[in-house]
């Protein structure tokens, strides 16, 4: 059972502005956030990852020696969930926002050697983006001109009123899946993790082939936020790449909030 409650940071651990704020998770590590601002989302994280399992799934179940990329780490549960799991394998945690600095923290504070932090965007190889940031409420960042559906505005205003603020506009360096799987050397991903509010698309419309080999398995949050942008293009490319794939389009998510799952795993044969 988690438990939030304001504590002193991890002995010989200095860091500014201070954290402490904790949430013990079930697996024994800790998740440190700033201020109780935080709580609501690390809340919904909490029960979403460690709760409902969300990432447990039939042939999806991390091994010790993989090698984990997260597109999308936000403030750190879930490399906080996947790490201890492949202890002897690799975690990449990718997020450009400002909770980029919650997840550094978070895996300085556990000492997760095995995990490297990068605040990019994964996109477009060069040059910048535009990301859009909301201070009060920081599970929905996303790129400028790609808001999250009217309806999940409401539902963050109803149930996040409090803690309300204005969103913000800032610039980040955009990186390819291609060149972060090159520069790290990973000549295997076994679990990619994608989670980037609607940046999805062009992450796998210009993945080159020698790059899609690499990957073994993908467990993805797919959004529709712009015309043109439809989940039925993310299955035909896994599928033209020797995926298999399941969708998932909850009543509410998909058809009022414009998201679902996507889960995909290579055939036996090309494992």
């Amino acid at each position: 059972m988690s438990v939030i409650r304001s504590s002193a940071s991890p002995e010989g651990f200095v860091s500014s502005p201070p954290w402490n704020q904790r949430l013990c998770l079930p697996n024994g590590l800790d998740f440190w956030f700033p201020s109780p601002q935080a709580r609501p989302a690390a809340e919904y994280l909490f029960r979403e990852i460690f709760v409902r399992r969300r990432y447990l799934h039939d042939r999806f179940a991390i091994r010790r020696g993989d090698t984990i990329v997260d597109i999308g780490a936000n403030m750190g549960l879930f490399a906080l969930w996947a790490a201890p799991q492949a202890p002897v394998g690799r975690l990449l945690a990718i997020e450009p926002g400002q909770t980029a600095d919650c997840l550094a923290y978070n895996v300085r504070a556990n000492r997760l050697r095995h995990v490297t932090t990068i605040p990019v965007a994964v996109g477009c190889e060069g040059g910048q983006v535009e990301l859009v940031e909301y201070p009060g409420f920081n599970l929905v960042s996303h790129l400028a001109g790609m808001g999250p559906a009217w309806i999940t505005r409401l539902l963050i205003s109803l149930r996040y009123f409090r803690v309300q603020s204005p969103a913000v506009r800032r610039d980040a360096p955009s990186r390819s899946l291609g060149s972060l799987m090159d520069e790290h050397q990973l000549s295997k991903v076994h679990f990619l993790k994608v989670d980037c509010e609607g940046a999805e698309y062009e992450i796998f419309r210009s993945l080159a082939p020698e790059h899609w080999n690499r990957i073994e398995r993908v467990a993805m949050e797919f959004h529709e936020l712009r015309p043109g942008d439809r989940h039925g293009e993310l299955v035909s490319l896994f599928r033209e790449h020797g995926f298999r794939v399941e969708v998932r389009k909850p009543l509410l998510e998909y058809y009022l909030m414009r998201f679902g799952e996507l889960w995909a795993c290579r055939e036996p044969s090309d494992a």
